[in-house]
């Protein structure tokens, strides 16, 4: 696999599935600097299944160390200065970095989860909730503190805290199973509330967040609840 534009280091392998694909494609992940490697235009054409898969990885690495982000990457497949991009799927705005070659396009974890519509800003009452439970966050994309008595976004990329959208996440199972031609794991309001619950109570059980230490990556444990749950119904496909 290539080389972490960020870090240097060997990015991990994930063989996926894509539509227009004679065989899967590798998809180049480092966790620590929560950072996605996809040749060409490979992200676009994910299927549900791979994009479920890659949401599963991010939400057991992306808890780990994380590893600070440049501001400038080269290539890993041509060495050409990658351009920083920003983009529309469907109305939502996100960004990557792209290749002018057109020989592959960087992306950070938390722009991924926003192109495929898994991510959405808290309510009024639940940013309230976080700021009275949990106080500090760590940014999902940068890795920087976040004070919720006072901002709502990173003071330094400015990224917004943000949480996982269950509807999102119980859209993508359902457009699984239709592909699948098989019947859906679970009633769509009933899958799509127990998405949410796992969720909540992942991000606001005091003992783990205890554990944790100071600073919580709101996403990154979001997906690792959603993701415990997702293992076992993925795997039986």
């Amino acid at each position: 696999m290539v080389p972490c534009p960020n870090c240097r280091n060997e990015m991990t392998a994930h063989v996926v599935e894509a539509f227009g694909a004679l065989r899967p494609i590798e998809v180049g992940a480092c966790g620590p600097c929560t950072l996605f490697w996809f040749d060409q235009s490979a992200s676009v054409r994910l299927t549900p299944r791979a994009v479920l898969g890659m949401f599963r990885y991010i939400g057991t690495a992306a808890a780990g160390a994380r590893t600070p982000l440049g501001v400038d990457f080269n290539c890993p497949r041509c060495s050409g200065m990658l351009a920083f991009t920003h983009d529309l799927q469907r109305a939502t705005r996100f960004t990557y970095w792209r290749c002018p070659r057109d020989r592959g396009q960087l992306i950070t974890f938390n722009q991924f989860l926003r192109e495929k519509n898994f991510i959405r800003a808290p309510s009024p009452a639940e940013l309230a909730r976080l700021r009275a439970t949990v106080r500090q966050v760590s940014c999902s994309q940068c890795g920087a503190p976040i004070d919720l008595a006072t901002d709502d976004a990173c003071s330094h990329c400015r990224a917004p805290v943000a949480l996982i959208d269950s509807e999102g996440v119980a859209k993508a199972l359902r457009e699984l199973s239709a592909g699948a031609a098989a019947p859906a794991p679970a009633d769509p309001d009933a899958m799509r509330t127990t998405l949410s619950d796992a969720q909540a109570n992942a991000i606001f059980d005091l003992e783990r967040i205890r554990e944790r230490g100071d600073d919580h990556d709101l996403l990154a444990i979001g997906a690792a609840a959603i993701g415990a749950l997702l293992s076992g119904w993925l795997l039986s496909r």
